[in-house]
């Protein structure tokens, strides 16, 4: 094994936090039964198939609210996806320094991606970093991993791919990546015992 492509949140930084949600709901004057209009219309939204006022109209139709400030709510959206996992990334940097070639394959929002990109210079440091809204594509779609790969410059039989999601490993594995569920930065150390980077 040769390269490492990570995911984004869940794994480089932190998911939403419940106070975070909180805020959004408030946001969008709901409740906690606008989750699920949430995330049946992401993947449309991380594709960039989708403004940021056509997503939360939608989301408003779907989930039966009334009106609400779309700035507020894009604002407590993005704010909530802003949070780094300083301890993954300081090891991974690491791991880059020592010779690892690396990238980053994530769904996310245009505006979301222009935010985390300005906040975060560490993502410099990648190899290539592959953000869906960029490429019209989300993971699980193989062409998005094609994409990612392609950008790294790297073959799929030699990168090991580490994602929170597992229906987004068994698309990698299908590919013939080593696919990690990632749960915890000690993963990182157990998986690349033995292997080295060339």
């Amino acid at each position: 094994m040769t390269s490492l492509l990570f995911d984004l949140y869940g794994v480089l930084m932190r998911t939403q936090s419940e106070e975070a949600k909180q805020r959004i709901e408030r946001a969008v004057l709901g409740e906690a039964s606008i989750w699920p209009d949430y995330w049946a219309l992401r993947p449309a939204y991380d594709a960039g198939l989708v403004s940021d006022q056509n997503y939360w109209h939608q989301l408003r139709l779907r989930a039966g609210l009334g009106d609400f400030d779309l700035y507020e709510a894009v604002a407590a959206d993005e704010e909530s996806w802003l949070h780094a996992d300083t301890r993954v990334v300081d090891e991974v940097l690491s791991l880059i320094g020592s010779g690892w070639r690396a990238g980053v394959l994530a769904n996310i929002p245009a505006g979301l991606a222009e935010r985390v990109r300005e906040k975060y210079s560490w993502l410099e440091e990648f190899n290539a970093v592959t953000f869906s809204s960029d490429i019209g594509l989300v993971k699980p779609d193989e062409k998005a991993f094609h994409v990612a790969l392609d950008a790294m410059g790297a073959k799929a039989a030699d990168t090991i791919f580490f994602d929170d999601h597992p229906d987004n490993v068994e698309a990698a594995e299908k590919l013939g990546m080593r696919g990690v569920l990632f749960r915890d930065v000690s993963q990182i150390h157990a998986v690349l015992e033995g292997v080295k980077a060339r």
